[in-house]
């Protein structure tokens, strides 16, 4: 029972991809999130979403399932930019799982309007990686009408089965959910900071020395689906931007009523940022694999606070980057990549880890 896991180049956001052949003997691809709008295309240049849609396509097949975690412009850009004008997402999407700021008003039982609905037609970002919302031919709207949205809201401590494969989700709880009932407002929450102001020329040893962890405050990174991904044995976790408390709340619970904390991979919460990954997480869960999903552009992350932690709670663990050239060039000094020459670093040229 086999399925390949890839975590596309998507600049600084997450564009992941499940593909295996599950129950049925069918080949099915899962999506989760689309990175910036530059993932899918830049200026006339396919980006690494869009070439792998060929791909699919080429091979006669569909995205069977698309997983959009919430609605920042570095998970959502490349989505609506593949739906836009009938593009390879419109062709091939099949079925949609995604908490629409429609669907979650008609859950508190309030009327939406326009601010809380994602525009396809005119996609604006504000330089910040945050989705801008404005009127026009909604997100919402054209996956109803194309019978593709599986309309139900999705909460921490919920399970689904598709294609014999089980998910379920860790975030998001309903009171985070509900603070998205104002208007979505473009945030800066705590964990933006520069991307020229890092903690990389600091050795784990001085980090470690004064770390207290603080807990991401953003709304829209509060309404982020988290999930566990399972299939025969092999079990996933793939946190999108979720809130470290709630991921270790609903772990705990998972783990208190019997289930396994051993995961063969963890896609870190929010790039790696240190205000999503908490010591009080890495030392429920056992797991030897870290992903990080950045190309280290933005708001200085990931954080080597959080690798330090990572190794801190397991010091046989690897990290995986899907840009690894941030590796040498950025974080780690050549002692650190010395001292560990026996851990892997790179994911493979087209994302895949295994």
């Amino acid at each position: 029972m086999s399925f390949q896991i890839k975590i596309l180049k998507a600049a600084h956001g997450d564009c992941i991809f499940i593909r295996g052949v599950f129950d049925g003997g069918i080949p099915r691809n899962i999506l989760i999130d689309g990175g910036p709008s530059k993932a899918y295309e830049y200026r006339r240049y396919k980006g690494e979403l869009l070439k792998e849609l060929e791909s699919i396509k080429a091979s006669e097949q569909v995205i069977d399932l698309l997983i959009l975690t919430h609605v920042d412009d570095d998970h959502i850009g490349g989505l609506l930019h593949g739906f836009k004008n009938e593009g390879l997402l419109a062709q091939l999407t099949r079925k949609v799982w995604f908490n629409s700021g429609k669907l979650i008003f008609e859950y508190f039982d309030k009327e939406p309007d326009d601010s809380n609905l994602v525009s396809i037609g005119n996609i604006v970002s504000n330089g910040d990686g945050y989705t801008s919302i404005r009127q026009g031919v909604t997100f919402e709207s054209y996956i109803e009408e194309n019978n593709i949205w599986d309309r139900n809201l999705i909460v921490e401590g919920q399970e689904r089965i598709e294609f014999g494969a089980k998910f379920s989700f860790l975030s998001p709880t309903e009171g985070k959910l509900k603070k998205l009932l104002n208007k979505w407002e473009t945030e800066r929450p705590e964990s933006l900071t520069s991307s020229q102001n890092t903690d990389y020329s600091k050795t784990f040893d001085d980090l470690l020395a004064s770390d207290t962890f603080k807990e991401d405050k953003s709304v829209h990174n509060g309404s982020s689906i988290a999930f566990i991904f399972e299939y025969g044995d092999r079990r996933i976790l793939l946190l999108g931007d979720a809130h470290d408390d709630v991921v270790v709340e609903s772990l705990k619970n998972r783990i208190e009523s019997g289930e396994s904390n051993k995961f063969e991979l963890v896609k870190l919460s929010h790039h790696g940022s240190k205000h999503n990954t908490s010591p009080d997480f890495l030392n429920l869960i056992d797991c030897n694999k870290f992903v990080i999903s950045t190309d280290a552009s933005k708001h200085g992350l990931p954080n080597k606070l959080t690798l330090a932690r990572i190794y801190a709670s397991n010091p046989l663990a690897s990290l995986f980057f899907n840009y690894p050239e941030i590796i040498n060039a950025k974080i780690f000094t050549q002692n650190e990549i010395t001292h560990f020459e026996s851990t892997e670093f790179d994911i493979s040229e087209d994302g895949t880890i295994f």
